[in-house]
């Protein structure tokens, strides 16, 4: 018998494709969710060319409205994913379960016909969704072994320990986030690649010094979920991009997130995209369309510098038994307490707040991810953004950067 919460999510808040599985009868270990529009026919072979588990992939093919292009494109690989099976069973008017020769069961699942689209300002984090639900509704029939959603995407290769390693992990994390690896060809596409994952490392090498939490770097196609704490924040955003981030967000509260799992490394094909508003793809076509790769600016050092005196600031508050609500000295702080309204915040959570442990609870749950970042944002108004070569010879930069980070610099750096 499953939890109350997640028998309560799947009657209230899964998307119906998941309803549609009650008569499924194919069990296997573990469930891996891909969203699909416009991919190569072959993404398969390479995504799953080292795995030989027992586990069923969910395909969420899925194009949003209005985009015919996108739609003809998405159908021709639909072709093809019928054409080059052994047997197909409907399982709905849009499920499919199409069986191969040397490759896992799929479910495929359809949102790219006619009636079928994807309202554009949900995108990705709709067909993640629907394929996480569908996922945990096959979990909750007891049609799945292990209890954990893995989420990638179709421009990946997955280690051969993928799904074995979450054997040892316990009950205690709500998710894991992979450490990742761009695979690219080519110097220029290289460098580009590089200028983007240094930031993504450098910012995490940030948060990381400034000892705020949510340390782990938000991509949807390293990301694996329990399924019962996703049932527990209602399952992925309904958005076009950024759902990863904010799906964790969500989780990193209900339980500690894991980042890495040692030699498990998710490797990723550097690729120009513009399916969404923001992420690796858009990010790679705005480097390459600057007329010099040193205009990319990153976050000024001084920025986390700050960040860290936020949060020595919000531990500050916790004084002599009890909670005392005061104004930060620095000029500039007072200016973020004003912004994220504290006064207001702090007092009316106040009498909730007995322990430190209690307010240290409160910081994590309130000063979140998004909250971090906003932050940052804020400082970032203030401190002159610095290009690669210029940041690594700041001195604040040697104060925020890690070992980790430095390792990175120092076996990828290709400028």
């Amino acid at each position: 018998m499953k939890s109350k919460a997640l028998q309560q999510y799947l009657s209230t808040y899964a998307e119906v494709e998941s309803l549609q599985l009650q008569h499924f009868s194919n069990s296997c270990d573990y469930v891996v969710v891909i969203p699909l529009c416009r991919e190569k026919y072959n993404f398969l072979d390479s995504v799953f060319r080292s795995i030989k588990d027992n586990c069923l992939i969910i395909l969420v093919v899925n194009s949003p409205i209005g985009q015919n292009d996108w739609q003809q494109e998405n159908q021709l690989l639909i072709d093809y994913l019928h054409e080059n099976c052994l047997s197909q069973d409907c399982v709905s008017n849009n499920i499919k379960l199409l069986k191969y020769n040397e490759l896992q069961d799929i479910l495929l699942v359809d949102r790219n016909s006619d009636g079928l689209q994807i309202n554009p300002k949900q995108g990705v984090g709709l067909a993640r969704k629907i394929g996480a639900d569908c996922a945990l509704s096959l979990y909750a029939q007891g049609l799945v072994e292990f209890p954990w959603i893995f989420s990638t995407d179709a421009d990946v290769v997955l280690p051969r320990n993928y799904f074995s390693q979450i054997k040892s992990l316990k009950e205690a994390n709500s998710a894991v986030v992979l450490d990742f690896k761009h695979i690219t060809q080519g110097r220029e596409l290289s460098q580009f690649q590089f200028l983007y994952d240094f930031k993504m490392r450098y910012y995490l090498a940030g948060i990381q010094w400034a000892q705020v939490g949510y340390n782990y770097i938000p991509l949807g196609s390293t990301l694996i979920a329990s399924m019962e704490s996703y049932a527990q924040v209602r399952g992925f955003p309904k958005r076009n991009a950024g759902e990863d981030f904010y799906l964790l967000n969500k989780l990193a509260k209900v339980k500690p997130i894991k980042y890495k799992i040692d030699n498990c490394v998710i490797q990723i094909r550097s690729r120009f995209s513009d399916r969404v508003p923001f992420g690796t793809g858009p990010a790679l076509l705005k480097i390459s369309r600057l007329e010099d790769w040193s205009d990319y600016g990153y976050y000024n050092p001084q920025c986390f510098i700050y960040l860290k005196l936020w949060k020595e600031f919000l531990d500050s508050l916790w004084k002599q038994g009890q909670l005392t609500i005061i104004k930060p000295k620095d000029a500039f702080l007072q200016k973020l307490y004003h912004f994220f309204n504290c006064q207001t915040v702090f007092s009316k959570s106040q009498k909730q707040i007995s322990s430190n442990r209690r307010w240290q609870q409160f910081i994590h749950q309130w000063f979140d991810a998004f909250k971090i970042l906003k932050a940052v944002h804020f400082f970032d108004k203030k401190f002159e953004r610095l290009d690669y070569k210029r940041l690594l010879k700041d001195d604040a930069f040697v104060k925020v950067s890690d070992s980790k980070l430095n390792l990175f610099i120092k076996d990828h750096d290709t400028i």
